[in-house]
């Protein structure tokens, strides 16, 4: 249980509120680089902030106030020129500092104009991992994180994005809690398919969490449950693929790094950007690690009106989407299965307290030697880097058919992944003509 004082400050993001303040100093993705490409120009609303993102010349990205300082009309429905973003309105330019360029009227004849007065908000972007970065916090601005699987090659990379109607603090808060592997992606799982079969998953008996400079590795101990479904290593280690938490909303476990990006209070942008190991006996995916193919995932079914729940990101969704916009978290009765989530409520409310005594938060980069490449504590690093045999692909594609769905020969993680990907994954993977 926790107080309602403390839940809105864990929840709130918008500027001035503590957590807010807190996740400024952090980088966030915000969109994929390939989607820029394609169509120049997004909207983007990031910590109750809206904003603009969009692709100069060089290719390189500016993020701006969506309001025209003029009369507020929307930015995101203007157009790139040159290096500028022209507002749909009356023309007036902005560059990426924020600064007017231009004001076509004002500036007619020869007349002065008064540009130069007029700014709005501009911030700093960054590419990594196929995706777009931004900072909205004070300078100097800390190194955005280079973690080790953005250099990975030997698997095939593609973005899901979805937006979620909730607070990003209960969907961060999944990350910390091993137990409902157990349950919404296993058992649940097989009740849906299969109404009133046997419990087949394995049953946790402890769980565990260590904290390490980026975050924390989730270990536990599970019963061998049915091999034929699920087998399952005894072991308080971290799992074979990897489960960690990394600050500041970071999950990743094994091939799939998940950001819950706060969009404000109540609105996330799930990113799933998801690694699927090919064989050793091909020569990698051939992506171009900067324009990694993106797609965007439903939440409900359109003929029913009701979230999808036959995938494993999608479980997740309805159980987050399912706590209300904003978790009440006065009425909760926790128990030895959250030990997780009380550890990452208390490290974050002591992390406000770092921030505010102008200290950095857990998890920031300042020291480019370190950053040119972080390792993580993954015990499958030798598979995500270098393949793993073909044969142990296909155990790996039995293993995770029960828990994840799809028309192709590799099971789907979410719902809506669109065929042509589908398609380039088992090309990639040497099943399809054209390698």
């Amino acid at each position: 249980m926790l107080s309602a004082e403390r839940n809105e400050r864990l929840t709130r993001v918008g500027r001035g509120t503590p957590m807010g303040e807190l996740l400024r100093r952090y980088w966030h993705p915000v969109a994929p680089v390939l989607e820029l490409r394609e169509r120049r120009v997004k909207a983007v609303r990031l910590l109750g902030e809206d904003l603009v993102l969009f692709v100069r010349r060089d290719g390189s990205h500016g993020l701006i106030g969506r309001g025209c300082p003029h009369r507020g009309a929307d930015l995101s429905y203007g157009w790139v020129d040159g290096d500028q973003l022209r507002c749909p309105y009356h023309g007036w330019a902005f560059d990426g500092g924020g600064r007017c360029t231009e004001q076509p009227f004002e500036e007619a004849g020869g007349r002065p104009g008064f540009a130069a007065k007029v700014r709005v908000d501009a911030y700093p972007t960054q590419t990594l991992g196929g995706l777009v970065w931004a900072y909205l916090g004070p300078d100097p601005a800390p190194l955005l994180p280079n973690f080790e699987m953005f250099g990975w090659n030997q698997g095939f990379t593609e973005i899901m994005i979805t937006e979620l109607p909730c607070n990003w603090f209960q969907c961060h808060e999944n990350g910390m809690d091993p137990v409902h592997f157990e349950w919404l992606h296993s058992n649940w799982t097989a009740e849906q398919h299969e109404p009133g079969t046997p419990r087949r998953a394995g049953a946790h008996l402890t769980v565990d969490f260590a904290e390490f400079d980026f975050g924390f590795i989730c270990g536990r101990e599970v019963t061998d449950g049915d091999p034929e479904v699920r087998p399952v290593s005894r072991s308080n280690s971290v799992t074979e693929g990897g489960m960690l938490c990394l600050w500041p909303y970071t999950l990743m476990t094994g091939r799939t790094v998940e950001w819950r990006v706060p969009m404000d209070d109540t609105r996330t942008l799930n990113i799933t950007r998801h690694y699927a190991v090919l064989p050793d006996d091909v020569p990698g995916s051939g992506q171009d690690p900067d324009l990694l193919p993106y797609w965007y995932g439903p939440l409900t079914d359109g003929s029913t009106g009701r979230m999808l729940t036959g995938h494993p990101m999608n479980q997740d969704f309805a159980a987050w989407v399912g706590q209300g916009e904003t978790a009440d978290r006065t009425t909760e009765h926790l128990g030895r299965a959250d030990a997780g989530i009380t550890l990452l409520r208390r490290r974050f409310l002591e992390e406000l307290e770092r921030v505010a005594a102008g200290l950095d938060p857990a998890g920031t980069v300042r020291d480019p030697a370190a950053n040119e490449r972080i390792e993580l504590p993954i015990l499958a690093r030798s598979a995500f880097r270098n393949g793993i045999a073909r044969e142990k692909v296909d155990a790996l594609i039995r293993l995770h058919r029960p828990y994840a769905h799809g028309a192709g020969r590799y099971p789907d993680i979410q719902a809506g992944r669109p065929e042509d990907i589908r398609r380039m994954h088992e090309t990639a993977a040497g099943l399809r003509p054209g390698r």
